[in-house]
């Protein structure tokens, strides 16, 4: 009993960031890799949760470090102004996605209770954003009772998609063949989409958060690392299982799906309602995990961008929670009514256009902030971590880019 209580103080940190980002769109990217293109594109998932993890230990790091936030201590080097723009963006990436949990939660609860579903799906988001506020509000100690539920989440998500390999077997041959970098045209749509899901860099920011939330200091480096290490390494098996799951299943059918309602539809057609059943509480638990640490690092992060109280448990960290719940489950609402239109579309250009920010000026600051003597001292990275970082950065600066000219061509097409 010691030995588990001892475990559990171990770990916290790094599955929760490991639940926010499995969340939807994460399963869709690794369902449609395997779909496409098999096992052929394992090692690109491999990779971006190798890089994730680099970044993730930085940002636990960074946590143990300081002796405020990573927002705070920029906004006395450089001003107000740097911090604020890191948290705005943030907050708008945050807000701008959370109606991708609120659609994979609806979508999740449909595919689960089909014809016996009680609610219409519009329904659904009204739902788990009242009951996500109700916990932001009533939990005395919000940290501690995240950690409990997205531990207790993470293990339903393991289970789930584990026990999918029962039904759709693995190939060991193709799975260490997937290993090996090769691709094919028209891999790099596949590829990018699935290390932009796994490679979530605002999410390995907030890490340092988390850290002092959890009470680690620079005593407690190798537990924090350790943590993040093994968080993004449940991430990233959890992510491969659902993409060798949909490659012996999917892969050469010819099977098209957009959303997360549609994949679980045409597994249930191929394995039977029971692995649906087991795929869904799976689906369920990822999507309502990343639902509430989403808007919390959204709002946590836009908290210490004002100087504001960012820690978990404040009442403007709520508060801008609570913002980010409400307008994802607004958009949400509005998309399932109405179907896809101006509201949604408004929704992805406002993400994206922040994201385009947000992501490239977290990575950048926290590879500098934790590569400086002064910041960090002994803690600061080596040479190893400094060099994946650099090749984390230049990814993330490539991906900003496909992100750019794809939003130029959307907002031009809307305007004709």
């Amino acid at each position: 009993m010691s030995w588990g209580r001892s475990i559990l103080r171990r770990i916290g940190p790094g599955f929760i960031m490991a639940s926010v980002v499995l969340g939807p769109g994460s399963i869709v990217a690794a369902s449609r890799a395997g779909a496409e293109a098999g096992y052929r594109l394992l090692w690109v998932l491999v990779s971006a949760a190798v890089l994730m993890a680099v970044y993730t230990s930085m940002g636990a790091r960074l946590g143990c470090a300081l002796d405020t936030t990573p927002l705070d201590y920029l906004s006395r080097k450089t001003g107000r102004w740097l911090a604020a723009l890191a948290g705005v963006s943030g907050f708008l990436v945050a807000a701008g996605f959370q109606f991708g949990n609120n659609l994979g939660v609806a979508f999740a609860l449909g595919g689960l209770l089909g014809e016996h579903a009680w609610l219409p799906l519009w329904l659904w988001p009204i739902l788990f954003t009242g009951l996500s506020m109700a916990f932001l509000w009533s939990a005395k100690h919000v940290y501690k009772a995240l950690e409990r539920m997205m531990m207790v989440l993470v293990a339903v998500m393991i289970v789930a998609f584990v026990a999918n390999l029962f039904w759709t077997g693995i190939s060991v041959p193709r799975l260490v063949g997937g290993l090996v970098p090769r691709g094919e045209p028209g891999d790099l749509i596949i590829a990018s989409a699935m290390l932009a899901t796994t490679f979530s860099v605002v999410g390995a920011f907030y890490q340092a958060y988390l850290v002092r939330a959890k009470g680690w200091k620079r005593e407690d480096l190798k537990t924090a690392v350790s943590d993040a290490w093994l968080g993004i390494s449940a991430l990233g098996i959890m992510s491969a299982v659902i993409m060798i799951g949909s490659a012996e299943t999917l892969f050469g059918s010819g099977s098209s799906f957009g959303h997360i309602g549609q994949l679980a539809q045409q597994l249930r057609g191929i394995l039977g309602p029971v692995s649906n059943l087991v795929f869904c509480c799976g689906l369920a638990a990822a999507s309502f995990s990343s639902f509430i640490v989403n808007a919390i690092v959204g709002g946590g992060l836009l908290a210490d961008g004002f100087g504001l109280d960012s820690q978990v448990d404040s009442k403007s960290t709520r508060w801008c929670a609570s913002a980010a719940l409400l307008a994802g489950c607004l958009v949400a609402i509005v998309t399932l009514v109405f179907g896809t239109g101006t509201t949604q579309t408004t929704s992805l250009l406002i993400a994206q256009a922040s994201t385009l920010l947000a992501v490239p000026l977290c990575a950048l600051l926290l590879l500098v902030l934790t590569s400086s003597r002064s910041v960090m001292g002994d803690l600061r990275n080596r040479a190893v971590t400094m060099a994946l970082g650099g090749v984390g950065l230049a990814i993330l600066l490539w991906l900003a880019w496909t992100r750019l000219s794809a939003l130029y061509t959307r907002v031009a097409d809307w305007f004709q």
